[in-house]
């Protein structure tokens, strides 16, 4: 009986000891992989980092109430915005005034838009949203429509560097 107790707690400690150095050398190697990666932009006071993406470039920070950045890529720009709450996109669109005969509507769902210009030189965007920690992102991206489309990886790869944190 005591022989079976000591080897039923020598087993549990082994066990207990297993999990904690798993553990400890996941959250290692997390650390290693965040230190990795190269900032892009943070801005502390909204809870926001981008991680390096190929090429991009940040052009201007403006932080008042509201954070806006904007960030070039040849003739992409992206414009990482956020508001300290949920809006939808119907709010979004009415402070934008994006419903004035000026463009073409492409597509649209609850969290993306895309829009074109009427004019000569068209210019398409689409806009992405996104709620998390009590704020909501808004993302756009705007290039002559001619090159939107060849832009499409690092859209997606600029997506994927951003990160909202409390």
């Amino acid at each position: 009986m005591i022989k079976r107790k000591k080897t039923l707690f020598c087993l549990l400690a082994g066990i207990m000891i297993l999990t904690g150095c798993s553990s400890a050398s996941s959250t290692i190697s997390e650390q290693t992989d965040e230190k990795s990666e190269q900032l892009l932009f943070e801005n502390i006071d909204v809870g926001i980092k981008i991680y390096e993406t190929s090429d991009w470039t940040l052009e201007q920070e403006v932080y008042t109430e509201n954070l806006n950045a904007t960030f070039q890529y040849e003739t992409l720009k992206a414009i990482v915005s956020i508001v300290p709450s949920e809006k939808t996109m119907e709010q979004i669109k009415q402070e934008l005034q994006l419903n004035d005969g000026l463009i073409t509507v492409l597509n649209e769902t609850d969290t993306y838009y895309s829009i074109q210009t009427n004019q000569k030189e068209s210019i398409r965007s689409d806009l992405f949203i996104e709620h998390d920690h009590g704020k909501t992102l808004i993302l756009t991206f705007m290039s002559p429509s001619e090159d939107f489309e060849s832009y499409y990886e690092e859209m997606e790869q600029f997506k994927e560097n951003i990160k909202l944190y409390n």
